[in-house]
């Protein structure tokens, strides 16, 4: 965690700092430049756990997976249209994964090592996702996404808020629909309509806090149904530096505990934290 974020994660935040207010020149707003690029560190830590029943015993049982995963990407601002939209690319420089299934021997990889970095050569330091991202932080258009899903995109935003028409100001709150396919083998086509709330919470350090909560606006009545959709169900605060008009921080969770997703005493539980932070 970088010093100026450990700052604003501290004892005080809400109470006792400067609330957000409208900036002196308007609304907050990304500030893309031509040239520009945007490095973030991420780390996210998962760890699911299923009870099932034993096929010859028919008593339940427990397995945990987890997966630990830390990258760097780095985020080019390839030009800028007129009205401020910015057609960026995004390169993945350093990737390492720590994988323990439920059963069999855990796999780790890490770039840093030369034959862990050859099996990864199709997409690390190449462009793997190209987008549009507007000054609000509104993801216009897709142009490539290689080996992911375009419409978790929409999900998880490149750069994680959208920014509200005005302001913002503290307490002020605005809200982002979208909505999720999902193609196999995790669903046949359905669409899931979710919506991203969002509550300016304060100043702290020259950042603006931002709140974040993601929920279904009709979850499915079958807990199995709901399992592929849990991971997109983050909160937590997202932090934005308005003088360089820049997505800084995140600092997320998802998580859920499914009961009966695959019939009486079973139970799927998932946790993930998500971290990212700005390289200067």
């Amino acid at each position: 965690m970088t010093r100026r974020l450990a700052a604003v994660c501290g004892v005080g935040l809400v109470v006792g700092v400067a609330l957000a207010r409208p900036a002196a020149n308007g609304p907050l707003r990304f500030k893309w430049q031509t040239g520009r690029t945007l490095t973030y560190k991420v780390q996210q830590q998962t760890v699911v756990q299923e009870t099932t029943a034993d096929p010859k015993t028919q008593r339940p049982v427990t397995t945990e997976a987890r997966t630990t995963l830390a990258l760097t990407r780095a985020w080019l601002v390839k030009e800028v249209d007129p009205a401020g939209t910015a057609t960026l690319e995004m390169r993945i420089t350093a990737l390492k994964t720590d994988i323990r299934p439920p059963a069999g021997e855990p796999v780790s990889k890490d770039s840093a090592n030369p034959a862990d970095a050859a099996e990864m050569a199709d997409y690390l330091n190449k462009p793997v996702v190209v987008v549009r991202v507007d000054s609000q932080g509104r993801l216009v258009e897709v142009k490539e996404a290689k080996g992911s899903s375009a419409a978790r995109l929409h999900a998880e935003l490149p750069f994680r808020l959208t920014l509200p028409d005005a302001g913002p100001t503290a307490g002020q709150t605005w809200d982002r629909p979208f909505a999720v396919t999902l193609d196999p083998p995790h669903g046949t086509g359905e669409s899931y309509d979710f919506v991203q709330a969002y509550t300016a919470q304060g100043v702290k350090d020259g950042l603006a806090v931002v709140g974040v909560k993601t929920a279904l606006k009709a979850p499915p009545k079958a807990a199995g149904e709901q399992v592929p959709l849990v991971p997109m169900l983050w909160a937590g605060e997202v932090y934005f530096d308005p003088a360089a008009g820049a997505y800084h921080a995140a600092r997320l969770a998802a998580k859920a505990e499914l009961a009966n997703h695959q019939g009486a005493g079973t139970k799927f539980v998932y946790q993930s934290t998500y971290a990212e932070d700005a390289v200067k």
